[in-house]
């Protein structure tokens, strides 16, 4: 069995006191060219820039208290007036993110019966309770977090290229608040069942049903998963990830999610991270990126002699790494200075088996395209491999064998007279029911040849996918598209206090 107690791992995984995080992190990098001059080619802020960029994200932190406090205060007025009850709505959103918010933005505007439920205490909590820079930008002349009919801009929050996660969350979070439409934390959708007609009868895990016209499933990519194949992994990669989310501290096999709120829970708690001689990780996706750029903070301590043992990566050196994103990206400044280093190790293909050795160790096995097998060694496993869709497991009630089909339509912003805006959920005899997968819990919706020209690639950005859930909203309820320009903007707006931004969402906010 994989999961079992690690001696070598407890002896070199662990966190350590560390007078370096009595000061603000700071960040030296060797940077390639850059296309972005605003943050002088630099997408993580370093020096002045740096203590700029605290600053503001304290600001925007003191608006994300502000509103998640109005949110909690909701969701339990609302837990204790409805509890063994049955609500009629005329939408349920499940999922607090950006999905959600910006549907909320549309039906906020209507007289629709809307409720968002989400599972953990907090909205937008996947940004919220980690400590990164987002790979979307904010710049000058475009913003890539735009909401349609939405409220202010992230350049109120920062004046990085690069906004940090936590701003990112705020702004998310404003969203949702100025839209009116309220939010039940801590509840989880347990059913869904055919009610009376064509409505839903949604049971949840708190007391609360719910008897719903439309159901809109803003869950993202899905739980924190493994796409390895390995089924003994796949329990010890479960096991571990359970144990992260009510422990704090390093794991033996850890997610890239899981890993960066231990390293920030160690950051908030004043303790440094010893990291073991040999990390394996897992994934060539942003995950995988951004646990260097976490692991190469000046906070996290390395042995003499560490190595991330990359597996997926085909890259020997930094020289092909770089010409491999085109002379340039985001995440250069962390990762070509490990390469250098001699900390990187290439293993290109895919896992396919992991074990565990009688040392306690990992080795990890895989195979590339060719059919050439590798192998890795670790004390430890950050895997970066993705997401796992819940929704077929959810809907397992109403349908016995779900699938979904394309929901067209015109895309103002875009030009397009026809697009994938959204999908329906059916039988697999062709039987539709009023359940609708938005943004990435709908798979990819953007066409390869849709993304051609725009500024950012990933087809299940917030910049890619927010307009389309709130055109697919609006056509779905027959009211007028709300105003969206893809982010395009003359200038930068300026940066507010959080006294400025908690005036104004007070004021913008629908009754």
């Amino acid at each position: 069995m994989l999961k079992a107690v690690f001696f070598t791992l407890l002896m070199s995984i662990s966190l350590v006191t560390s007078a370096a995080f009595a000061t603000a992190p700071s960040c030296s990098s060797v940077f390639a060219q850059s296309p972005f001059k605003e943050s002088n080619g630099k997408p993580i802020p370093e020096g002045k820039d740096l203590v700029i960029a605290l600053k503001e994200q304290k600001e925007s932190q003191k608006v994300s208290r502000f509103m998640m406090d109005d949110f909690k205060r909701q969701s339990e007025a609302f837990k204790k007036q409805n509890k063994g009850k049955v609500i009629e709505l005329d939408f349920l959103c499940v999922g607090a993110g950006p999905q959600c918010a910006a549907a909320s933005l549309v039906l906020g505007r209507t007289n629709a019966k809307s409720l968002v439920v989400e599972k953990t205490d907090y909205v937008a909590k996947t940004f919220a309770e980690k400590d990164f820079y987002i790979n979307s930008v904010e710049a000058s002349n475009i913003s890539m977090h735009d909401f349609p009919g939405g409220f202010g801009s992230m350049a109120n929050m920062t004046s990085s290229v690069y906004a940090h996660s936590s701003q990112l969350a705020a702004h998310i979070q404003a969203q949702q608040y100025v839209s009116g439409v309220p939010v039940l934390l801590g509840t989880r959708v347990v059913s869904v069942e055919k009610g009376p007609g064509s409505e839903l009868l949604i049971t949840t895990d708190n007391g609360i049903t719910i008897r719903a016209k439309n159901l809109l499933l803003g869950t993202g990519l899905g739980e924190i998963g493994t796409k390895v194949k390995d089924v003994e992994y796949q329990k010890a990669f479960a096991s571990f990830h359970a144990e992260a989310t009510v422990e704090a501290g390093l794991k033996p096999i850890m997610s890239t999610d899981s890993f960066l709120v231990a390293i920030k829970q160690a950051r908030e708690q004043k303790m440094g991270v010893q990291l073991p001689r040999d990390v394996i990780l897992i994934g060539n996706g942003d995950g995988s990126r951004i646990a260097i750029e976490a692991y190469s903070d000046k906070n996290v301590k390395m042995p003499r002699g560490f190595k991330t043992h990359w597996v997926g990566n085909n890259f020997k050196t930094a020289q092909e790494y770089i010409e491999s994103q085109g002379g340039w990206d985001r995440y250069l400044p962390k990762i070509v200075p490990q390469y250098e280093k001699n900390r990187i190790e290439g293993v290109p293909g895919y896992v396919e088996k992991v074990e565990q050795l009688a040392n306690g160790r990992f080795r990890v096995t895989s195979k590339d395209k060719e059919g050439v097998v590798r192998t890795a060694e670790g004390d430890m496993i950050v895997d970066s491999t993705g997401y796992t869709s819940l929704n077929a497991e959810l809907l397992r009630t109403l349908l016995q064998a779900p699938e979904m089909i394309d929901v067209l339509g015109p895309l103002k912003e875009l030009n397009l007279t026809e697009t994938v805006l959204a999908r329906q959920y059916r039988e697999a005899n062709g039987s539709s029911v009023p359940v609708y997968a938005l943004g990435p819990a709908a798979g990819l919706l953007a066409k390869e040849s849709e993304l051609t020209y725009s500024p950012n690639k990933n087809p299940v950005a917030i910049f890619n996918t927010a307009a389309r859930t709130s055109q697919f909203i609006s056509m779905l309820m027959g009211v007028e598209p709300l105003e969206s320009k893809r982010g395009a903007r003359d200038e930068r707006p300026s940066v507010k206090s959080a006294k400025v931004i908690i005036a104004e969402l007070k004021k913008a906010k629908i009754k």
